[in-house]
């Protein structure tokens, strides 16, 4: 082998890439219709025998536990402890992935390639018998193939990310047929796969030959005809001197359903993705031009015209075999039609082979015998043919030659049909490594769904997320499980807590050391003359405040607005050094005695307007000079918000003059909120800090509050900042353009149609169709007979991912005992009081 080019002991060459699958298990109709055009327009590209692999690999837990280690600098003690939790689990309940690999012969038929082949063949037979080492091919051929194997890429379309696949790939496909079902499979090959080590490496020096014994005939020692078990048993044994034996059973597509099929609905080769079992498959397919099939077609057709004219002339009327010849003719002019609808049309004779393996040859035949019942119920035949296992086994090997058992089973059809098994999918979500923030139940085959927010900022993409469903479904437990892992991971926490039990509160103090500023009952004062002292930062959140507080003209020119700007920018700047609170600037206000002539009445009149606020309860995080202020020094921040007024939505773009005190003050300290928030996560760029606002509809109800959390959602990927936001409608979270900035998207269960319909539009237009109301309003975490959801469908929910990729996953929480105690229990709404 060299860079991605093997040659066989014959001497045939052949070139290897690595393709990419294409998103699809949870796609919209339309983007199902999009990859079937991108398969299309694969094999109508490329031309003669092409073999295709695509093969499931168990991930194996150390694999995921070095993800979710990845990038932490210093994980903490707790982070270790759910990274080794994790890795416990999956060793019982292990993950995989599915890779594809595209393997094509860099010659064709022609005389003097059949000439070269023979002569290299021979040559090397003799070299071996002699004990001698094998000769590489010359520099002259070598470029030869290498052009041909460029031309080979080239046709390949970029929707697949075909990438060279060098000597390690070809090592890690070998030791994966050799062992699956056996051991965990090798991580997957990543990088750069086409390494060209600066000349031909002998591949036998580094894969084993493996010993196929057809029918297991090893495992019956006692027995005196054990040749039979070749006959009898459908599988291979499949051994190397270093591994297990696995078990391996083949089966081949034998029969197509005979009334057809309708597309999306019948993807006949990724049907076998909803196996929760492994499942390989291997293409081995000839393309040919229409053009070569027309001519072919058009000798056909003769021949049925001239046994038509025989029988005619004979005057031999034999009912069944006219019935036969028109058939035969009718199937002949629709195939006719078929080809000719494109002038890229292509004939794919395909044999489709898949494999079930295990440990033991029960455990492999049991998942075929499941696979086989998946195709039958859509009238799928799938055939293991007897003593035909070992062939089946090389023909899904690469560089091998096709077998008659193989051959047997093609599948004849056009480039347009055949794109409609869909071969080339995956169905990853997430990022490539973080915290394990689900599991992608998309398929049959779990896989994890990994999350990392300050990661994605680095990589210039956005790691905001908005969850959105109804009451119960899962948005807290999945948010306050973001939250708990982002701390562990060292990240900042800030939280916007509105509920009555302050579940965020009590999250933020058993996680970490925690500020909280509980408005209801104050302990610190977030006044931001006090907080940012005389300065310039202190301008902007202290003008906004006080202009969602004094309901000031919202046609402009408000005498009091200027009139309270001017003071705050003499504040900031020194020239007032005695005003160092609102308290103090409500009695520079009152007094009068520091402003001009003119200027007194109209300070009176804006003191009036504060002092109707001094008084209110959880206004004295802003007005009570007592209370410490607040420092942000601990890793969580949380603003408990329960028993604030808030105006409605209406009220607010009605006539903000017409809401009560209560409420404005409400409006007010959201906005302020969102202003902190902002400021601690652009203090540090290098520190990771998420802002979750649970019942998001409160902040982006707020002009200043929506003003401010869509600039963080715009910038905060500059800052490895991330915004968390969680409320019942897609509508709450802000107008269009907040919505659109939100890169994570979470639907949960919402069972009210006009909610999930105006959720699943968020998630994207082209998912408000009845399929997917049907799953969001009744199939997500579904109550069962009791009333409940079953513990193993709860926190499901459609996930859309920074690549805008859609898929199903199920949310799962911390398994520390402690992390999980704190996002699953709910403290009490009411203060338990203990008996006399």
């Amino acid at each position: 082998m060299r860079g991605n080019i093997f040659v066989t002991r014959t001497g045939a060459p052949y070139a290897v890439w690595m393709l990419a699958g294409r998103p699809y298990g949870e796609a919209a109709t339309k983007e199902k219709i999009k990859v079937k055009e991108q398969h299309q327009n694969l094999f109508q590209a490329l031309r003669g025998e092409l073999t295709i692999l695509g093969i499931v690999a168990t991930m194996s837990p150390e694999v995921i536990m070095n993800k979710m280690l990845q990038d932490v600098e210093e994980p903490s003690e707790q982070w270790l402890r759910e990274c080794a939790l994790t890795n416990e689990e999956l060793s019982v309940y292990p993950a995989g992935e599915r890779a594809y690999f595209l393997i094509a012969p860099l010659v064709d038929l022609s005389w003097a390639q059949w000439r070269y082949k023979a002569i290299t063949a021979t040559e090397q037979w003799g070299r071996e018998k002699l004990g001698l080492h094998r000769t590489p091919p010359s520099d002259a051929v070598l470029q030869r193939w290498i052009s041909r194997m460029k031309a080979i890429g080239g046709r390949i379309p970029a929707a697949f990310d075909p990438a060279p696949a060098g000597i390690s790939a070809l090592r890690w496909i070998a030791h994966h047929q050799m062992t699956k079902g056996a051991e965990p499979s090798e991580p997957i090959p990543r990088g750069p796969l086409g390494e060209d080590l600066g000349g031909w490496v002998n591949v036998a020096s580094v894969i084993p030959e493996p010993l196929i014994d057809e029918g297991g005939m090893s495992d019956y020692p006692d027995s005196k005809f054990p040749q039979a078990q070749a006959v009898r048993n459908r599988f291979v044994k499949v051994q190397t001197p270093t591994t297990e034996p696995s078990y391996q059973q083949y089966s081949a597509l034998g029969l197509a359903p005979q009334a057809g099929f309708v597309f999306p609905g019948a993807e006949f080769i990724n049907a076998a993705a909803s196996m929760p079992e492994d499942v390989d498959y291997c293409l081995r397919m000839t393309i040919t031009t229409a053009a070569k099939v027309k001519a072919r077609n058009r000798r056909a057709e003769r021949n049925l015209k001239d046994q038509a004219r025989q029988r005619g002339s004979t005057g031999d009327s034999l009912t069944d075999e006219d019935a036969d010849m028109d058939k035969s003719g009718s199937a002949l002019r629709d195939y006719s039609k078929a080809l000719n609808a494109s002038d890229r049309e292509v004939e794919v004779a395909a044999s489709i082979l898949f494999s079930t393996s295990g440990s033991t040859a029960e455990e492999a035949q049991q998942q075929m015998k499941s696979l086989q019942d998946i195709y039958k119920e859509n009238d799928w035949i799938l055939d293991a043919p007897v003593a035909g296992q070992r062939a089946l086994f090389w023909d899904c090997w690469p560089g091998s030659t096709v077998s008659p058992v193989s051959a047997a089973y093609s599948q004849i059809t056009t480039g347009t049909n055949f794109a409609m098994g869909i071969p080339l999918s995956q169905d990853t979500i997430g990022a490539t490594h973080g915290f394990r923030a689900g599991i992608n139940i998309t398929t049959g085959r779990p896989s994890p769904v990994f999350l990392s927010l300050g990661n994605m900022t680095m990589a210039d993409m956005s790691g905001s997320y908005a969850c959105v469903g109804e009451l119960g479904c899962g948005k807290s437990f999945f948010q306050k499980t973001v939250a708990a892992h982002t701390i562990d991971r060292g990240g900042v926490f800030i939280g916007v807590d509105h509920s009555d039990n302050q579940e965020w509160v009590a999250l933020a103090k058993s996680l970490t050391t925690a500020n909280v500023i509980d408005f209801m009952n104050p302990s610190v004062s977030i006044d931001p003359i006090r907080l940012y002292g005389q300065t310039p930062k202190m301008i902007r959140p202290t003008q906004n405040f006080f202009e969602a507080l004094m309901s000031y003209s919202p046609y402009g020119g408000d005498e009091r607005k200027l009139l309270m700007n001017s003071v705050i920018k003499d504040i900031s700047s020194g020239d007032l050094p005695e005003i160092t609170s609102m308290r103090a600037l409500y009695d520079y206000f009152n007094s009068g005695e520091e402003l001009a002539e003119n200027d007194r009445e109209l300070g009176k009149k804006i003191a009036r307007g504060m002092n109707s606020f001094i008084n209110i309860d959880f206004a004295q995080t802003f007005f009570n000079t007592d209370l410490p202020v607040l420092k942000f020094d601990a890793q969580a921040t949380v603003f408990a918000t329960h028993g604030l007024e808030l105006p409605e939505k209406e009220e607010l773009e009605s006539q903000i003059t017409a809401v009560s005190d209560e409420k404005k003050m409400g409006s007010a300290i959201y906005a302020y909120l969102a202003h902190i928030a902002r400021e601690i996560m652009f203090a540090d760029d290098s520190q990771e800090v998420l802002f979750n606002v649970d019942e998001a509809h409160h902040m982006t109800n707020s002009p200043h509050g929506k003003t401010t959390v869509k600039e963080m959602l715009k910038v905060g990927r500059k800052h490895k900042g991330a915004v968390g936001l969680g409320t019942h409608a897609a509508a709450e979270l802000g107008d269009s353009d907040l919505r659109g900035l939100i890169p994570l998207r979470f639907v949960f269960r919402h069972r009210d149609d006009d909610q999930a319909r105006e959720n699943l539009r968020w998630l994207s237009e082209s998912y408000v169709q009845p399929e997917y109301l049907e799953l969001v309003t009744k199939q997500l975490s579904p109550f069962g007979e009791d009333g409940q959801v079953p513990a193993h469908r709860r926190g499901e929910c459609l996930f859309r991912d920074h690549l805008s990729r859609v898929g199903k996953m199920r949310t799962v929480g911390p398994l520390a005992e402690n992390r999980r105690k704190t996002v699953s229990t709910t403290p009490p709404k009411v203060r338990q009081v203990a008996a006399a």
